[in-house]
C-alpha cells in the first residue's frame, strides 16, 4: 500500500481525533443549551415565585387588616383609619396605617400603627407604634393621659356600678375655655340606658358622636373596684353615631353594633376575636337593662354648657380640642 493510500485511510471518516472533536463540540453545545434552558427556567420560576408571593402576600395583608378595620368600628371614640400601606417580603410582610380623630369638621392626627403578617396565617402581629399615651400629673390623684402623636387629652370614663373615691367634672372648666374652639367630652352616666333613652335625654344643641356600651360582667367590675381607676376611651367598646362619617344620615342602631361585634368575634385574629366574643356576651346581657352607660359629645363651649347640672351625668372628662379656623 502506498503512503498516499495510508494517509487517505487515516484521515477518513473513522479518524478518532475527528470523532472526538465532533463529540466535544456537540457536548459543549448541549451544555450551553442546558445552561440557557436552566437559566430561562430559573428566571421564570423566580419571576413566577415573586409574582405568586406578591399576590399571596397581598391577599394575606388584607386578611390581616380586615379584623383591625372591623375592630375600629367597635372601639375608639371619633377615631377613624386612613388607608393602610403594605410592604411585601418573602412569605409575609408588614402593614402600616394612620388613625385620626374628627372633632366636628376638624381632623386631628391620632397615631401610627405597624404590624407584621405571614402568608400562612395572615394574622397581624403588632410591631410598634400606637403607644399607650403619655401620663401627666395635673395636680389631682387621678391619672391623666395625652395622645403621644397629637398632644391632645385622652378621655376617661367611669363605670356606673363602681364607686370611685374621685371623679372628674371638666364641664366646670368650660368658662375658662376659648369660645372659638371645638371641644370633645366623655360623659359617664349614672346607670345604663337604651339608645333611644339617651338620644331623648341629650340636649339638641350638643352633638352625640359615640356611645359607650357596657361590656363588663360581674368579675370585671370586681377588678375595677379594686383598681379604683377610670377607664381610658381607647380600651372601651362602643359605636359611632352614624354608619358613614361622610354621610351622616343613617344612624347606627344597637342591633347593627351587635352585628359588628360578632363580626370581630368571628375573625381569625384571636387578639381581637376573643375579647370581642367576651364583650358581646356581656353587652347582650346588659342590654336587658340598658347597654349605654356613657357617651362622647362634641361642640363649642356655649353648646356644651347645656350639659352642666344634668342629673344623669356622673362624670365629664375633656378630650381633644381644636380651633374652629
Amino acid at each position: 500500500m502506498s503512503d498516499h493510500e495510508k494517509n487517505r485511510i487515516e484521515s477518513g471518516p473513522f479518524d478518532i481525533q475527528s470523532v472526538n472533536d465532533v463529540w466535544k463540540k456537540a457536548r459543549r453545545k448541549s451544555m450551553v443549551r442546558n445552561i440557557i434552558i436552566s437559566m430561562i427556567v430559573s428566571i421564570m420560576v423566580l419571576i413566577g415565585g415573586y409574582i405568586g408571593n406578591q399576590l399571596l402576600a397581598n391577599d394575606r395583608g388584607w386578611d390581616a387588616f380586615t379584623p383591625i378595620e372591623l375592630n375600629e368600628k367597635i372601639m375608639g371614640p371619633n377615631v377613624y383609619l386612613a388607608r393602610p400601606q403594605f410592604r411585601y417580603e418573602f412569605l409575609g410582610g408588614t402593614l402600616s396605617y394612620h388613625t385620626y380623630k374628627v372633632i366636628e369638621n376638624r381632623v386631628i392626627p391620632w397615631g401610627d400603627h405597624h404590624y407584621s403578617f405571614h402568608i400562612f396565617n395572615g394574622q397581624a402581629t403588632p410591631l410598634m407604634g400606637g403607644g399607650r399615651g403619655v401620663q401627666v400629673n395635673e395636680g389631682d390623684q387621678l391619672k391623666r393621659f395625652y395622645n403621644e402623636s397629637s398632644g391632645e387629652r385622652e378621655m376617661m370614663f367611669f363605670h356606673p356600678s363602681v364607686s370611685f373615691k374621685q371623679s372628674i367634672d371638666d364641664l366646670s372648666l368650660l368658662d375658662q375655655m376659648n369660645d372659638d374652639a371645638y371641644l370633645e367630652f366623655a360623659l359617664s352616666f349614672d346607670k345604663g340606658y337604651t339608645l333611644d333613652q339617651v338620644n331623648e335625654m341629650m340636649p339638641q344643641n350638643v352633638h352625640s358622636t359615640w356611645y359607650w356600651a357596657n361590656s363588663f360582667l360581674e368579675g370585671d367590675l370586681e377588678m375595677l373596684k379594686e383598681l379604683q381607676e377610670p377607664l381610658r376611651a381607647d380600651s372601651l367598646y362602643g359605636f359611632q353615631a352614624y354608619r358613614d362619617r361622610l354621610n351622616p344620615v343613617q344612624k347606627t342602631t344597637e342591633e347593627q353594633f351587635m352585628k359588628d361585634v360578632l363580626s370581630v368575634a368571628s375573625s381569625k385574629n384571636i387578639y381581637y376575636s376573643e375579647p370581642a366574643q367576651k364583650a358581646y356576651e356581656a353587652i347582650k346581657e346588659n342590654q336587658k337593662t340598658g347597654m349605654i352607660i356613657g357617651i362622647v359629645v362634641t361642640g363649642t363651649r356655649d353648646q356644651l354648657k347645656s350639659l352642666q347640672g344634668l342629673p344623669f351625668i356622673r362624670a365629664a372628662s375633656l378630650g381633644a380640642t381644636v380651633d374652629k379656623y
